[in-house]
C-alpha cells in the first residue's frame, strides 16, 4: 500500500480497516461514498459524525462557495461568520453567555478544563471510565481500561503521557451516582471539573445520574462540563440541556458543527468564559489562554450556519430521527426473527448491535458484548454495500431516506448470517 510507505501504519489516526474491506474513498454524495476502485456504499461512518447532513449537501457546497471567493481566512480578531454563528449558538443553547472556537474536538475539551481550573483555581477534573474526550494527555484516561483499576485511578490510554498527570485525573464509573458522590466529596477541593458525555459510546446518561453530577457541583463549586462533540445539535438543537432540562457550566461542541469543515467551540457561562478575555492582562488577573490560529475561521463557520439553517427548518430533525428510529426497530426484527442473542443500541440517531442480551449501562456492562461477532457482522456489511467502522459507532444523516434504509435492512439481513 502507498500510504503505509508515507503514513505510521498506512493511517491518519489510529482506525485502520481490515485488510478485506480496505478501501480508499474518492467521493461522496448524499449517503454514499465511492472509492477509487469504483465500489459505491451506504456510508454510516459519515467522517466520524461529522457530516450530519451527508456528503456534499446543496446548502453547505453554496455557502463553502460563496465564502471560499471572499477569504478562508484572516489574521484578526474577528470576522463576519464567526460573529454570526456565535449568536446562532446562543440563540439555540439558550443557557450560553460566551462562546469560544477551537478546530477540534479535543482542542475544545482542553480549553474547557483550563477554563474551569482558571475559575476555580482547583487542578483535578473527574471523568468517566469509557468516556473518550479527545486526544490531549489530561482527556487519555480509562477509555478502554485493560485492567479494573480501583476508583478513582485511572489507566493512561497512550504511552507518552507524564504519570503525573495520574494525581489530576479522577475516574468514576458512568451511570453510578453512589459511587461518584463518594468520589467527589472526598476530593472536592481540588475538583475543578466533572466532565460527562450525555451518551456514552452508545448508552444514555440517566437523568438521575445528571441530575445527581449538577447537584453536586453547586454544592461544591465544581464546573459540570458537557462532552458534546457528538451529541451537539444531532440529538437536540439545544444541546443536551433541551433534553435532560439540566444546563452545564460549559458545554463543548464540534463533529456536526462543522458541516465536515473543522470546527468545534465551546461554550458557557460568563464567569468561566470570562476568563478567556484579554482584558484580563494575565494569569495573576486570572486570564487563561485560549485560542487557535485557524479557529473561527470564516470558511469553517460558513459551513456552519448552513448546517444550523439547515437543521432548523420545520421538521428536519423530526424526520432525521424518525428514520433513524426506524432502521433501528427493523433490525431489532431481524435480530429476534433469526433468533440472534444481540440488541440494537445507540441512543438518538446512533446506531449499532450489541452481541449480548445483558443490559448496557457503562464500560465494564459493555464488555458483555461479543466483539470478534461484531467485527464479523461489521466486515460483512461493508462486502454487502453498506459501510460502517469496524469497531465502531455508525451515525445516520439527514441523507439516510427510505430508499437506504430499504438496502441497508437486506445488507444486514445478509451479514448477519455470516455472524457465527
Amino acid at each position: 500500500m502507498r500510504a503505509e510507505g508515507v503514513l505510521p501504519g498506512g493511517v491518519l489516526g489510529r482506525h485502520r480497516y481490515p485488510r478485506d474491506v480496505h478501501h480508499v474513498p474518492y467521493s461522496g454524495r448524499g449517503a454514499r461514498i465511492y472509492d477509487i476502485e469504483g465500489r459505491e456504499y451506504i456510508d454510516y461512518s459519515l467522517g466520524g459524525g461529522s457530516l450530519l447532513l451527508g456528503y456534499s449537501h446543496p446548502r453547505t457546497v453554496a455557502a463553502i462557495t460563496d465564502q471560499v471567493q471572499r477569504a478562508t481566512q484572516f489574521v484578526s480578531i474577528s470576522n463576519m461568520p464567526a460573529i454570526e454563528l456565535a449568536e446562532r449558538i446562543k440563540q439555540l443553547v439558550s443557557w450560553i453567555e460566551l462562546v469560544r472556537f477551537a478546530l477540534s474536538g479535543s482542542e475544545a475539551v482542553m480549553f474547557a478544563l483550563r477554563l474551569a481550573r482558571a475559575a476555580t483555581g482547583r487542578d483535578k477534573i473527574l471523568k468517566f471510565e469509557g468516556a473518550y474526550h479527545g486526544n490531549t494527555d489530561y482527556a487519555l484516561w480509562s477509555n478502554q481500561p485493560r485492567g479494573q483499576a480501583a476508583w478513582p485511578r485511572g489507566e493512561p490510554d497512550s504511552a507518552g503521557i507524564p504519570q503525573a498527570i495520574a494525581d489530576l485525573v479522577l475516574i468514576a464509573p458512568y451511570n453510578d451516582s453512589a459511587t461518584t458522590t463518594q468520589i467527589v466529596e472526598r476530593e472536592w477541593r481540588d475538583l475543578a471539573a466533572i466532565i460527562v458525555e450525555p451518551v456514552q459510546r452508545f448508552y444514555a446518561a440517566r437523568p438521575e445520574f445528571i441530575g445527581t453530577l449538577r447537584r453536586l457541583c453547586d454544592r461544591f463549586g465544581i464546573a459540570l462540563v458537557y462532552d458534546e462533540i457528538v451529541t451537539g445539535f444531532r440529538h437536540a438543537l439545544g444541546g443536551a440541556a433541551e433534553l435532560t432540562g439540566i444546563a452545564p457550566d460549559l458545554s463543548v461542541f464540534g463533529k456536526a458543527l462543522g458541516g465536515g469543515l473543522p470546527l468545534s467551540a465551546v461554550g458557557g457561562s460568563r464567569r468561566f468564559l470570562s476568563h478567556a478575555d484579554p482584558h484580563r492582562g494575565g494569569p495573576a488577573d486570572g486570564y487563561c489562554y485560549v485560542t487557535s490560529s485557524q479557529a473561527g475561521n470564516p470558511l469553517s463557520c460558513a459551513a456552519a450556519l448552513a448546517l444550523l439553517d439547515e437543521i432548523s427548518q420545520p421538521t428536519t430533525l423530526e424526520v432525521f430521527h424518525a428514520r433513524a428510529e426506524q432502521l433501528k426497530a427493523e433490525i431489532s426484527k431481524l435480530l429476534l426473527r433469526r433468533g440472534i442473542a444481540a440488541q440494537v443500541v445507540g441512543a438518538g440517531p446512533l446506531w449499532d448491535v450489541a452481541f449480548t442480551q445483558a443490559p448496557i449501562t457503562d464500560y465494564r456492562t459493555s464488555l458483555a458484548a461479543d466483539a470478534a461477532k461484531l467485527g464479523q457482522f461489521h466486515r460483512a456489511l461493508i462486502a454487502n454495500g453498506v459501510m460502517v467502522r469496524v469497531g465502531g459507532r455508525s451515525y445516520f444523516s439527514t441523507s439516510h431516506r427510505e430508499l437506504e434504509i430499504e438496502q441497508t435492512l437486506k445488507a444486514v439481513d445478509s451479514a448477519l448470517r455470516q455472524v457465527h
